[in-house]
């Protein structure tokens, strides 16, 4: 059984007794006890005093602060909602409408990498702007990589070009604002997102709100009498020596069903209209782009295409035939004509 602890009143005497007599001895004999016992009780009663005068010694005051956020609670609730939101966000882009308020012929002019300064063919994207901008019925997409945008361990790169990032970004601009064309889809390349600044600087001057998407974009272009899908990407998964648009006949295959599968990246074009196994008719491209003067290309012995920079797909959304419905041009000035003949036949037959 534990033994009761001693009360403040037999301590007290204990320590008065040390107090009036020289030694413990006397002091343990006057109060009647053995010295060993009167040790103890002295011991304990120093530390009780000790104790008690520790309670009573004056106190510091410290402020309390508050909180320096809100509760955990809180904070999760917060990132739930905006996980919501970004969530909707996302799902609000997968096979996003564009609408078209008759089913007039209309051109969908997929423009290959810019990579607009010193490399870029200025002549020839010249050229092909006037032709978007002028020709009735064409809507544009940039399927990215409108500049080089070095950034990083290829900062260096800058310096064997007589361009500068300033001068980079006014092209950009020019394209986006001021070419006169209308465009309906800008795509973040490679480039575009070696240094994120250059596309949150494009998304800044996008006072029209083009739709513009990372890598890729998957739309539903609506007519009256029917919808056409476009899988626009900077680049398809899949690649072969074999065939430059394997990865859009990948796409096709596996990916989600399109009627149009186009691509750029590889700066080489092709196109193709292929019916699949199971009755679908696709068409699949690989736009070249404007950068013709590629060190890249040449050092690890790429081919330096002439042609397809832009492909002008002609969509004729009320033809019966799906062979006819999807016209496809790597020569932008023969399908531009093509496109103005076309609307002009649809707008005299009624």
């Amino acid at each position: 059984m534990a033994q009761r602890p001693l009360d403040d009143d037999v301590l007290a005497e204990a320590l008065a007794a040390s107090g009036r007599y020289d030694t413990i001895i006397e002091a343990a004999d006057a109060l009647g006890m053995p010295r060993s016992t009167f040790t103890h009780r002295l011991d304990l009663a120093k530390k009780r005093t000790a104790e008690l005068e520790a309670e009573g010694r004056e106190s510091v005051s410290f402020p309390t602060f508050p909180a320096d956020d809100v509760n955990t609670e809180e904070i999760i609730g917060h990132l739930e909602r905006r996980f919501e939101k970004k969530l909707e966000h996302e799902k609000a882009k997968h096979w996003f409408p564009i609408t078209f308020p008759s089913d007039k012929p209309i051109g969908i002019a997929v423009v290959g990498d810019p990579h607009l300064g010193t490399h870029c063919n200025f002549p020839l994207l010249r050229r092909d702007v006037e032709l978007m901008a002028t020709t009735e019925g064409v809507l544009a997409v940039n399927i990215g990589d409108s500049t080089d945008n070095w950034s990083n361990r290829l900062l260096g790169l800058w310096a064997e070009t007589d361009i500068s990032r300033d001068t980079e970004r006014k092209l950009a601009r020019w394209f986006l604002q001021e070419a006169g064309i209308k465009w309906g889809l800008w795509l973040m390349g490679n480039h575009d997102m070696m240094n994120t600044e250059f596309s949150t600087y494009l998304e800044t001057l996008n006072a029209k709100k083009i739709p513009m998407l990372d890598w890729r974009a998957r739309v539903n272009l609506v007519f009256p009498s029917g919808e056409l899908r476009l899988d626009a990407a900077h680049n398809h998964k899949g690649t072969s020596i074999y065939n430059r648009l394997h990865g859009q006949k990948r796409a096709a295959l596996w990916d989600e069903n399109a009627d149009i599968y186009v691509a750029g990246h590889h700066h080489t074009w092709a196109i193709t209209t292929e019916e699949l196994d199971d009755g679908r008719v696709v068409t699949m491209a690989r736009v070249r782009g404007y950068k013709w003067l590629d060190s890249f290309a040449t050092t690890h012995g790429f081919a330096n295409q002439k042609y397809g920079a832009t492909v002008l797909f002609v969509i004729c959304p009320a033809e019966a035939n799906p062979v006819s419905r999807v016209m496809a041009f790597a020569d932008l000035k023969k399908g531009s004509e093509y496109l103005t003949w076309i609307r002009g036949l649809y707008e005299s037959n009624g």
